[in-house]
């Protein structure tokens, strides 16, 4: 069942509130629901739908602290009153080298090295990745309530561009860019699946699955691919000799999403994969869009090396995880699940990991909430990686002290299939600073991961298959409790991975035993056979 979005507000009945007839941001009763996905409240008493937590000191607005309500809701109303935000040319967004400590960070700071987004560069000067930062004093000038209701007000509106989910959230993202800019189709909003069933498979009450699959070319890569491009076309429209084209290495599902908002803007678009280690689902998004594909043989780890070189040589801009700009767009994923929970964090997050781009993306958008005052905590992170190739897990195992790339091996999971990931270094700081955890999956616990909860009605693809296996293990140890609230990240729609589906249900996988398979039944065209197979599957009582 889909989250709804947003509770409704009815006139506060309290003194103070009573005579201006507006609703009270502390009076539970002053609220209600649309709907509500389930009944039972979380942990913390609060359920979707249901009110913020009121102060028991107070009654609606009154009390000593009844000016912090009123302010909250004058707040909210300037949402609704005024259009651009009047401040909002103290935004402003700019690249500066990761850092993973504060030493780290102080050292940058004192250098001063920081870029303009409108340059194109990639890395530092001691060859660090960049990281976008936010002057986070002019965000705090707003309070967190006035974003809530500001991100509030503007889900699924036509006003360009802010009904998307990505865009709903500029001021965070890409605050110096003008809307005409913008390349959008209006990705994002993807729904946060209550998977009750599933959840009861496994013990769990409070189980969701946030379907970043559910977008415009069938993967999460649009959140981040919306920003790049958007920005390209700010760059290009300035100068059109600084950018001649965006390329990118791909397993397919970058590729897919660079070449559509690459045609959208009328940028010629470049993508290089690896030869037959796609799905023909993926390969075919790009060449429908008119991007021109390179087929070379060897895997995604040799494709992102020769990338590299073409974009160090050229005028034509990387469009790959190193570049921060996808990770903002990315980030808007962990800020619309807390949106979806009525600004409430989860207890956990668990997500495929490959090239880890998007593992450092969530916790961004997870850190950004609570630093500017929406939320009071991150959930703890978890990775899950294919046994095939899982350089972090290895890492993991070693309590964090050695990384080795590794030539990564075939998986269903063909997304992840990557030995050296470039965000190696950002995923580990997520997971060091919400105390996180790596798990793997094999191929097989993977495809029957993703088979179990198809059976629930879901449609996974391989790499939620990943994650769905990792917290499979994760409840058998206990490491997960049966009432946290979780959320599992699908990263793919199922349907670009028809072709091993197909191979598991047939039983076509060697050394599979496809316990959760469902092959069609052959039957003669004959009532009484009919009934036969029927009986079988239903039993009598079902007849």
């Amino acid at each position: 069942m889909p989250v709804v979005w947003k509770a409704k507000r009815v006139p506060c009945t309290t003194a103070s509130c009573a005579s201006k007839n507006i609703a009270c941001l502390t009076n539970p009763k002053s609220f209600r629901s649309n709907s509500r996905p389930f009944s039972r409240p979380n942990s913390q008493g609060v359920g979707f739908g249901s009110p913020r937590k009121a102060n028991p000191g107070l009654q609606g607005c009154e009390g000593v602290e009844s000016t912090s309500c009123c302010r909250a809701l004058s707040e909210e109303q300037d949402v609704r009153r005024r259009g651009p935000l009047e401040k909002s040319n103290l935004f402003n967004a700019y690249f500066e080298p990761f850092t993973s400590t504060k030493e780290e960070k102080e050292l940058v700071l004192a250098s001063g090295e920081q870029y303009s987004l409108d340059q194109v560069i990639y890395r530092s000067q001691n060859g660090r990745l960049l990281d976008v930062q936010h002057d986070m004093e002019a965000l705090a000038i707003y309070g967190p309530e006035y974003w809530k209701a500001l991100f509030d007000e503007r889900v699924g509106k036509t006003s360009w561009p802010y009904g998307s989910g990505v865009w709903s959230k500029k001021e965070w993202i890409l605050p110096g860019i003008g809307n005409e800019d913008v390349v959008s189709m209006y990705e994002g909003n993807s729904n946060l699946f209550w998977a009750e069933r599933y959840g009861q498979m496994l013990g769990m009450t409070d189980l969701w699955v946030k379907q970043c699959g559910n977008s415009h070319t069938g993967s999460f890569k649009d959140l981040g691919m919306t920003v790049l491009v958007s920005q390209v076309n700010k760059i290009r429209k300035q100068n059109k000799n600084v950018i001649s084209a965006v390329g990118c290495a791909s397993t397919g599902d970058t590729s897919a999403a660079l070449s559509a908002y690459c045609a959208a803007a009328d940028i010629p678009s470049i993508v290089f994969l690896p030869a037959d280690k796609i799905s023909l689902a993926q390969l075919v998004q790009p060449i429908a869009n008119g991007a021109l594909v390179l087929s070379i043989d060897t895997d995604f780890d040799g494709c992102m090396r020769l990338i590299r070189e073409v974009t160090s040589e050229t005028p034509i801009y990387l469009a790959n995880s190193m570049n921060s700009l996808r990770i903002e767009g990315q980030k808007t994923a962990a800020i619309e699940i807390v949106q979806q929970f009525d600004w409430q964090v989860p207890d956990w997050l668990i997500i495929p990991g490959g090239n880890l781009g998007n593992v450092y993306a969530f916790y961004k958008g997870f850190k950004m909430c609570m630093d500017l005052g929406l939320t009071d905590r991150m959930p703890r992170m978890v990775v899950a990686q294919a046994a095939n190739a899982n350089p972090l897990y290895r890492m993991y195992k070693s309590n964090w002290e050695v990384f080795e790339p590794m030539q990564a091996e075939t998986t269903f999971a063909s997304a992840i299939q990557i030995g050296d990931p470039v965000s190696i270094h950002r995923a580990v700081k997520a997971l060091k600073d919400t105390d996180g955890i790596v798990e793997e999956a094999t191929e097989e616990e993977l495809m029957d991961a993703a088979a179990l909860a198809d059976r629930t009605g879901m449609f996974n693809c391989p790499h939620t298959g990943v994650a769905l296996a990792a917290l499979m293990k994760l409840r058998e140890n206990g490491t997960i409790a049966p009432s946290d609230r979780t959320v599992v990240v699908s990263t793919a729609h199922g349907l670009k991975f028809v072709n091993s589906k197909i191979a598991y249900h047939a039983k076509e996988i060697e050394n599979f035993a496809s316990k959760y398979s469902n092959p069609p039944v052959s039957v003669r065209e004959d009532l009484g056979s009919v009934m036969d197979v029927i009986g079988k599957r239903l039993g009598t009582t079902g007849m």
